[in-house]
C-alpha cells in the first residue's frame, strides 16, 4: 500500500520540508491546483465561483493549457489571502497573515490559532465555532 504524504509526514517529520521544497518547484500552475486542492480543499467549481470563473477555466489553468492573467492572481490573492510572491514564483509563505496585517495587539498564541482556523474548511469551522459556544455557554453558566 503507498503511503500519501500527509501520512509520510505525521510518521517522518523531516519530510514536511522535502515536500515544502517540491512545492516551491512547482510551476505556477502546479501550485494553483496544490493550492485549491491541499490547502484550501476546494473543488474547482467552488474556487472558480470565489473569484468569479468557471470550475473549467480553473482546471485549464492547473493544467497549463490556459494562461493565469494578473488579474486572477491578484483576485485569488485578495480572496483566498495567498501570498502572489508564493503564487508566481514559489517564495514562502502560502498565505499572507492578515491578522499582522491588521496590526492589532494579539499574543502569538492568538495569532497562531487564527491562522490554523483560516485554513480549515467550511464544515470544520462550523464544527469548532460550535465548540467554542458550548464551552463559552458551560463557563457562564457555572459561575
Amino acid at each position: 500500500m503507498v503511503k500519501s504524504k500527509e501520512n509520510q509526514i505525521k510518521e517522518r517529520p523531516y519530510l514536511k520540508s522535502r515536500i515544502e521544497a517540491e512545492v516551491n518547484l512547482m510551476n505556477i500552475h502546479e501550485r494553483l491546483r496544490f493550492l485549491r486542492e491541499k490547502k484550501l480543499h476546494l473543488s474547482a467549481r467552488a474556487f472558480g465561483s470565489s473569484i468569479n470563473m468557471s470550475g473549467s477555466s480553473i482546471t485549464n489553468m492547473e493544467k497549463g493549457t490556459r494562461n493565469i492573467t494578473e488579474r486572477t492572481i491578484r483576485d485569488i490573492c485578495r480572496e483566498h489571502h495567498v501570498n502572489s510572491d508564493w503564487l508566481v514564483n514559489g517564495h514562502d509563505p502560502i498565505f499572507n497573515d492578515i491578522v499582522s496585517e491588521l496590526d492589532l495587539d494579539i499574543d502569538d498564541e492568538i495569532r497562531h490559532l487564527t491562522h490554523q482556523y483560516s485554513l480549515l474548511n467550511d464544515s470544520d469551522k462550523k464544527l469548532v465555532r460550535q465548540m467554542v459556544n458550548s464551552l463559552s455557554e458551560k463557563i457562564n453558566s457555572n459561575p
